[in-house]
């Protein structure tokens, strides 16, 4: 194999789409696909977006994890954030339950994110700055797509 062509199969490798991501409306017949850790970054910096009141979510799906026989993934991985305290929190369902970040409890109310204009609810103890919600996302997305290890959970959410 010549030196050239091992260079095009490792960016094929390295190209590989991780996961998928959805947080626009546009997204929701064609969900966003992930490659790369940047790819990630982007979608944080845009919920991070001042004007993107109702779009401050996203949710990923790993594309290593199984597949139900109804053709939906076995998990559901969901982030949001506030621009305003560049805080967010992240919620994931799985075959093992469910599971919030644990962080900050401020006022006893549940968070309140939007998907995309939907509504998403995260437990009110569950705040964790942006900076691990980027390391946990890119966690997720880059491993198995398991629970990421580098923040705290609470389960039974």
């Amino acid at each position: 194999m010549e030196f050239g062509t091992q260079i095009n199969i490792r960016r094929r490798v390295e190209m590989e789409v991780k996961a998928e991501t959805y947080y626009k409306s546009e997204h929701a017949s064609a969900w966003q696909e992930i490659v790369e850790p940047e790819d990630v970054d982007r979608v944080i910096d845009f919920l991070l977006a001042p004007d993107k009141e109702y779009h401050s979510a996203a949710m990923f799906r790993s594309l290593k994890r199984q597949v139900l026989p109804s053709g939906q993934p076995d998990h559901q991985f969901t982030v949001g954030v506030n621009p305003g305290n560049r805080m967010g929190a992240i919620m994931f369902g799985c075959d093992k339950g469910d599971f919030a970040t644990i962080g900050d409890r401020e006022s006893g109310d549940e968070l309140l994110y939007h998907v995309a204009g939907h509504e998403a609810f995260f437990p009110e103890n569950s705040k964790i700055p942006v900076a691990f919600i980027r390391d946990a996302v890119k966690e997720f997305v880059f491993s198995d797509g398991g629970l990421p290890g580098c923040v705290d959970w609470q389960s039974g959410v």
